[in-house]
């Protein structure tokens, strides 16, 4: 990864706890966490969809020099995701407004892991939980969501 790009993810991190939005790490970070190493185009995080959390976002971007002042309907209504590419070469920050592993966002978050990590600063983020990263998997049912179940089941003997 990148210096830039690890700066700016973790710029994002920090600055969206201090406005404590309430996400989630899926995806290939989340297979990362689990043991299973492999790379990803993006870092996913699912965000809860709540009012109150979508201000949080706006105060996060503006902190971090965006001009945004609210998010659109398609992606406050869970139809559309958010974006972020901080460079042309870097990969892109992905947030997930509509995550399927048949739980709230509430639920899933209550029943996460935390990810706590030294660099330059102390960082924690939340992680979707190994049984919930697993049923991702599945209902995704891609060739590589297929691989990180199979690999990740012979890592952790489950």
């Amino acid at each position: 990864m990148n210096g830039f790009w690890e700066n700016k993810i973790d710029e994002f991190i920090y600055i969206a706890n201090k406005h404590k939005v309430r996400m989630l790490m899926v995806g290939g970070g989340a297979v990362n966490f689990h043991g299973y190493q492999r790379h990803s185009a993006d870092v996913d995080f699912w965000i809860e969809t709540t009012d109150e959390n979508f201000k949080k976002l706006v105060s996060v971007f503006q902190e971090m020099g965006y001009d945004i002042d609210d998010f659109p309907d398609d992606v406050k209504q869970q139809q559309q995701n958010i974006s972020i590419k901080f460079s042309p070469l870097d990969l892109d920050l992905e947030l997930i407004t509509n995550f399927s592993v048949n739980k709230t966002f509430s639920q899933a978050f209550d029943d996460s892991e935390i990810v706590a990590v030294k660099r330059n600063s102390f960082l924690s983020w939340n992680v979707l939980n190994y049984e919930d990263l697993i049923l991702s998997k599945i209902k995704a049912n891609r060739s590589k969501d297929l691989l990180d179940i199979q690999q990740l089941k012979i890592i952790n003997k489950k």
